[in-house]
């Protein structure tokens, strides 16, 4: 298998991560706004995490590390335990997969374009690294505020 050849596979892998996360954020945010179920919820919101970690490294395979464009920072996570609610959690869960479907929206046109165009292939893959790293970060705030709210007695 040539490094093209392998490059692109990264990226169709790429890809299929954040499509693989968007779901399980998705199915969180559900369950998190319906408030029931958190247990499946957190389930749900660890295989996110896991395929954003590996759409990550699948980016990275590809090549796609060269990114200047820094994540922009979430909203900040409640600070107290007592005002958090499913809801609030739901929300991080629902920006994560709008992020993680943009994402996968660049990776599929980078794959589309590979043989034409490098340099847009390139620009693809870096934008979908920084909207994976940007997922990543709602994802972290809304396990910070699933622990406050199970600490606070809500199951």
């Amino acid at each position: 298998m040539n490094t093209k050849h392998s490059k692109k596979m990264h990226i169709e892998a790429a890809a299929s991560h954040h499509e693989h996360a968007a779901q399980h954020h998705r199915e969180a945010s559900r369950h998190f706004e319906e408030g029931r179920d958190f247990g499946h919820a957190a389930h749900q919101a660890l295989m996110a995490h896991g395929h954003t970690l590996h759409a990550i490294d699948q980016a990275h395979e590809a090549g796609a590390h060269g990114s200047n464009t820094q994540p922009a920072a979430p909203p900040v996570a409640s600070s107290t335990g007592s005002g958090v609610s499913g809801a609030e959690v739901a929300k991080y869960h629902a920006a994560a997969v709008e992020l993680h479907m943009q994402a996968a929206q660049h990776m599929r046109h980078a794959v589309k374009i590979f043989d034409q165009d490098r340099s847009a292939v390139s620009h693809d893959a870096q934008l979908a690294l920084s909207l994976a790293l940007r997922a990543l970060s709602y994802s972290n705030d809304a396990a910070r505020l699933f622990v406050k709210l199970a600490a606070s007695g809500v199951s």
